[in-house]
């Protein structure tokens, strides 16, 4: 099984919030985590945005981006281009993502279909969810099932 984690999901390894320990469990383990490039613009920005609206210090700013980047050796990382999101039109048109949201989830799919590994599909964000469940991949919703995963 490969877990595949879209940004929304990602971020909650950096910053505190519902669904953080979900996360956090499965860089406890084993587990290969896979990602869609545009995670890390997209978790970096978001990180970014974050420490500018709270008491984040700068150091620690810098101790999450440096998490980060540890983490980015782990991923299995998948380029967007190409094969990998093939499917965006087709995947914007039958369920009305947006355009980041329908690069996770292609390259998500593809990984499965190349690999001939069941994915299960991490994201925060029930549009994305509901996609990926009618794509029928497994999924988790850190916000919503917390204890779904565990250790």
């Amino acid at each position: 099984m490969i877990f595949f984690l879209d940004s929304s999901a990602l971020v909650k390894r950096y910053i505190a919030e519902a669904g953080s320990d979900m996360v956090s469990s499965l860089f406890a383990g084993k587990q290969m985590l896979a990602v869609s490039w545009l995670a890390l613009p997209e978790t970096l920005a978001a990180i970014t945005r974050r420490a500018k609206g709270s008491a984040m210090s700068a150091e620690d700013l810098l101790r999450v981006k440096t998490q980060l980047a540890l983490d980015w050796q782990r991923f299995l990382v998948v380029y967007v281009a190409g094969e990998p999101v093939s499917r965006v039109e087709a995947l914007i048109a039958r369920h009305g993502l947006r355009g980041a949201d329908s690069i996770h989830l292609s390259t998500a799919l593809w990984l499965g279909q190349t690999t001939n590994t069941p994915i299960n599909f991490v994201a925060a964000d029930s549009e994305l969810i509901a996609a990926a469940d009618a794509e029928r991949l497994q999924t988790i919703n850190p916000q919503v099932h917390p204890d779904a995963f565990t250790v």
